[in-house]
């Protein structure tokens, strides 16, 4: 069964709670521990306990209204639709479901009268899918069902929980075509969820819509991301749960995200909801995190793709040539790497990358590469990069010029303080990190290795890289002789 999160009740209670009785009677329940459990989204969340006798279970509390389930041992459960103040069930252990008579509650009666009929329709389903007219005889019958359930109970929960599962219907004049199909079904996505009843928070199917939407029907770009999501916020009541819900959401999702460049969305979404922190709509962020995500913000708002890249000037090997890749490096594409000598993974990158630099060297490909060192003292720093050739632009700090910055930055005035911060400036935490950056220094891709750098390369310039990174090169000898 779903997950069960053993948070306080008082997560749970944030709207405003009324005095609920509900009694169920399950046969065949051993005398045991029963919870009532709580969706938000797809999860559940403990609301209450009761101990049931002979099969009777009563809970009498105050509870917020939305769709809760009742958890007995097995563990088995069944939901429970809580809009009408007093409720009263009876099912059977062995099948809830099928067993289920509601006694008092218009919206479980509803409910269940509803899936019930759905499980009908299965059944008759069952091993015909190939059979056209009863599909769709089928589906006709459901539209219909739902279509009559909704129109006649247009103010209960239940009606808008089922709502929800319905999709827009699309006008059959544009039905076959794919590009107006998609723009209407996009436009009219959320007609059937009522944005403004933040009851249907509570429900998997609101979580599910939103993650379908956000994964399927939009284009998977940072700006048009950021867009669909201030649409959809923007008519969510503002401090309600589904606000917090919807906003926690879609921050996470693309904070999380695999994708290169999703970190855009974050920042959108952290900059227009959570900060500047003295006017942040994250009502259930404390102060210390709500700093710390703002924090988070402010660093990754430079290093976004599309961004022109923070400029730096370091040293390289000497100590004493000091190189602005900014003014310096003239060429239509930069390659930035920034790796610690002591780094394991940055020392079976580097002969990745020698290789694809002369493989891109030998095509006469316009690109320089950069790599900074990122570590503190630089005596191995200086002694790998000897020892493996590496013939690119190799630059860093060193500890004299961090030692002595004041010499460095307003004596010999040789570069600046963003610079000598280069770590912070560029978030660097962990190493390899490489950025592919155009003719004028803006960032088209980041958080590569060399394998993903060769294929970007070949895709944006359209040519064909003889690329084998050295292990599987190896591998190919061995397997031929």
């Amino acid at each position: 069964m779903k997950k069960l999160l053993l948070l306080s009740i008082l997560f749970l209670t944030v709207g405003a709670s009324a005095q609920y009785n509900l009694k169920f009677k399950v046969n065949g329940l051993k005398d045991t521990t029963i919870f009532l459990a709580r969706y938000l989204g797809d999860k559940l969340y403990y609301a209450d306990t009761a101990e049931s006798k002979n099969g009777l279970v009563e809970f009498n509390n105050q509870f917020d209204e939305g769709v809760y389930t009742l958890i007995c041992p097995g563990p088995k459960w069944f939901e429970i639709i809580l809009a009408d103040k007093e409720i009263e069930m009876e099912t059977s252990i062995s099948n809830f479901i099928t067993n289920m008579e509601v006694k008092k509650s218009v919206n479980n009666k509803i409910f269940y009268d509803y899936i019930k009929f759905i499980n009908e329709k299965k059944n008759e389903a069952k091993d015909k899918k190939d059979d056209k007219e009863l599909m769709g005889r089928l589906d006709k019958e459901v539209k219909a069902y739902q279509n009559k359930l909704v129109t006649e109970n247009k103010e209960l929960l239940v009606s808008k929980l089922i709502n929800m599962s319905i999709d827009p219907i699309i006008p059959a004049h544009i039905i076959k075509n794919d590009t107006l199909r998609y723009k209407y079904y996009k436009e009219h996505y959320w007609d059937n969820i009522d944005l403004s009843d933040k009851r249907l928070v509570h429900y998997p199917a609101f979580k599910n819509k939103l993650e379908f939407f956000f994964e399927k029907m939009l284009l998977q770009q940072p700006d048009t991301i950021c867009a669909n999501a201030y649409q959809l916020i923007e008519q969510i009541e503002n401090g309600s749960e589904m606000f917090k819900y919807v906003v926690h959401f879609i921050t996470y999702k693309y904070e999380t995200s695999k994708i290169m460049g999703m970190d855009a969305v974050f920042y959108c979404m952290a900059d227009s909801y959570y900060c500047p922190a003295d006017k942040s709509r994250a009502y259930w962020l404390d102060p210390d995190k709500l700093k710390e995500l703002c924090e988070r913000k402010d660093a990754i708002g430079p290093l976004r793709v599309g961004q022109p890249a923070p400029r730096i000037i370091l040293a390289d090997t000497t100590e004493e040539k000091w190189i602005d890749f900014y003014t310096q490096v003239k060429t239509e594409h930069t390659a930035l790497i920034f790796w610690a000598d002591d780094c394991g993974h940055c020392k079976k990158e580097m002969p990745k990358l020698k290789k694809l630099y002369a493989e891109l060297k030998e095509k006469n490909i316009n690109i320089e590469f950069v790599a900074v060192g990122t570590s503190l003292e630089n005596k191995g720093w200086k002694k790998f990069i000897k020892e493996n050739n590496l013939p690119w632009l190799n630059i860093s700090d060193f500890p004299d010029a961090n030692e002595n910055a004041i010499k460095y930055l307003n004596e010999l005035r040789v570069t600046d303080l963003q610079s000598l911060n280069f770590r912070k400036t560029y978030d660097i935490f962990s190493t390899p990190q490489i950025y592919l950056l155009d003719k004028d220094k803006v960032i088209r891709a980041k958080k590569l290795d060399a394998k993903n750098l060769a294929k970007i390369l070949e895709h944006k310039l359209s040519i064909d890289l003889d690329y084998e990174e050295p292990e599987e090169e190896e591998k190919k000898k061995e397997d031929t002789h």
